[in-house]
């Protein structure tokens, strides 16, 4: 795994053995607070959350000790802090002040830790380190399913396989996640390294299988078919990555079609599923009224979905669900209900920002392969919330690692501008005057 950046403008005042404990340390925090492992490890007991609320006081202590990273990410990626402060804002217009409050404090902390790890790493360093993370979440996943009943099934889904989180949809994207980082660290490592991360590979690709999740294994498919085209055309990575978006757009178009089509009905019971998408297009339906009701602000971080509201309630009779909805399954959807019409702009600023990055950064960088990596994964995000949400949440890995590789692009795209600016002055002081784009492959900050 790369340590943190050394050629950063604010090195750590100790060594590497000081980087490296950091390293582990931040490893610790994603796994306690990015997965439900204290919940599923200590079922049914309250101290699980208490424990996750008290990981944050040291989250909070390391953010500080970097807080220069957190300037330097908060600058790089100002629509992600721009929706941090809109979220606490959100506190005001929300019926339950507090309980926004104690659900926004987590969102905060968790999201400016990862604009800190953003900052603090090369974009190899970081993906070497979600790869790390997710080969753990894996290993702790087959234990966990070895010996507790709760990792392999919970009511009301039956004796599917969830692992160390609480719904086989968590299991299945983070499979999607630990192919998607294992791959790419498979082309970065060697020898007893590069074993176990094929090994991981693997055991993502039969745990995604064991999760019986239909719109992960969908997703990991296309994913994983399109990092395999990436190695087939090299030096193309542009063109497939306008070729992914696309695809992208056109397989939900089909599905979307498909869904208010006739064929829906046969076409569904073939993989033993409702056309309904597990009852998600009824949320969606009864949702959008309420979406519309508190269009430019939403109804506060995390407070629409409070189990005792009326209209929560309202939702679930009328839909004839069978069930009490806790979330709209779909990350837009999430997103207008926490922040308003507002959030989803800087939402959509953000990505967008990434994907103008990133193109930048092919166009100039010799080794595009972290690059390449960073959009699969943002991609896979991205078609991941059209039946999931994962945006805006306050303790979910795939959140705080978007916010992480969002906020890197950018670094690594601003340190292509000042290599680029300061070749002229080099130039007419005599330097070289090949044009040779070979010392922009590895910047200061990438």
């Amino acid at each position: 795994m790369t340590a943190l950046n050394q050629n950063s403008p604010y090195p750590p005042a100790s060594g590497p053995p000081f980087r490296h404990i950091i390293l582990l340390l931040c490893l610790f925090f994603f796994l306690c607070l990015g997965t439900d492992l204290f919940n599923i490890v200590l079922w049914q007991n309250k101290l699980a959350n208490k424990l996750q609320i008290l990981l944050l006081l040291p989250v909070m202590a390391l953010t500080v000790l970097y807080y220069r990273h957190l300037v330097r990410g908060t600058f790089a990626a100002p629509e992600i802090a721009i929706l941090v402060i809109l979220a606490l804002i959100s506190t005001t217009q929300s019926a339950m002040p507090m309980y926004t409050l104690e659900r926004c404090i987590p969102f905060v902390v968790t999201t400016t830790f990862a604009l800190v790890l953003g900052s603090m790493m090369s974009l190899r360093g970081l993906l070497l380190f979600m790869a790390t993370f997710y080969a753990a979440v894996m290993a702790l996943t087959v234990v966990a399913i070895a010996t507790l009943p709760q990792a392999r099934g919970i009511p009301p889904w039956g004796d599917t396989w969830n692992g160390i989180f609480l719904h086989k949809n968590g299991l299945g994207a983070a499979c999607v996640m630990t192919m998607l980082t294992a791959f790419y660290a498979i082309g970065q490592t060697r020898g007893k390294l590069k074993l176990v991360f094929q090994v991981t590979l693997a055991i993502g690709f039969l745990l995604l299988i064991a999760s019986e999740s239909r719109t992960s294994q969908v997703v990991g498919l296309v994913s994983m078919s399109a990092l395999v085209a990436s190695l087939l055309f090299p030096r193309f990575e542009v063109t497939w990555t306008i070729c992914f978006i696309l695809l992208s757009v056109l397989l939900i178009g089909v599905i979307a079609f498909l869904l208010s089509s006739p064929l829906a009905d046969p076409l569904f019971a073939l993989i033993g599923r409702k056309p309904t998408l597990s009852e998600r297009i009824p949320i969606w339906a009864h949702t959008w009224p309420y979406v519309m009701d508190r269009f430019w602000l939403g109804w506060g971080y995390n407070t629409f979905w409070y189990p005792e509201s009326s209209h929560v309630v309202q939702m679930s009779n009328k839909g004839n669900l069978g069930f009490t909805p806790h979330y709209s399954h779909n990350g837009l959807i999430e997103t207008w209900l926490n922040t308003g019409f507002i959030g989803v702009v800087l939402l959509s600023v953000a990505i967008l920002r990434f994907f103008f990055s990133s193109f930048f950064n092919m166009r100039f960088l010799g080794s595009r392969d972290g690059i390449v990596c960073a959009v699969a994964l943002m991609i896979t995000f991205m078609f991941a919330n059209t039946t999931e949400s994962s945006m805006l949440s306050r303790m979910e890995a795939n959140w705080m690692f978007f916010v992480a590789y969002i906020t890197k692009m950018h670094l690594v795209a601003r340190a292509v501008r000042d290599n680029l600016k300061s070749r002229p002055a080099a130039n007419d002081a005599g330097g070289d005057q090949s044009g040779s784009l070979a010392p922009l492959d590895r910047p200061a900050n990438s």
